[in-house]
């Protein structure tokens, strides 16, 4: 977080937890095949998790669409009077 800005704080997370991941599966002492099998089902998992979370974020900003677009009826409404 550069001046406190939190934009940034959701990918920094990411991006570290990446780079945990990978280190951890890099010094694991397992064989090349248990380990491309590892990597494998953790990048489905997180294809999953990244899709779900985006359907999340899609949902979420249609609802306050919907919202908005009300609201701006309602004021549309009362200077019409």
């Amino acid at each position: 977080m550069v001046n406190g800005n939190r934009s940034f704080a959701p990918l920094s997370f990411l991006i570290g937890l990446g780079a945990g991941i990978a280190l951890t599966v890099l010094l694991a002492p397992r064989s090349g095949a248990a380990t491309r099998r590892l990597i494998s089902r953790k990048v489905e998992k997180g294809e999953d998790w990244m899709k779900d979370k985006a359907a999340a974020a899609q949902d979420y900003v249609r609802g306050h669409v919907e919202e908005l677009r009300d609201r701006a009826k309602e004021v549309a409404e009362v200077i019409g009077r």
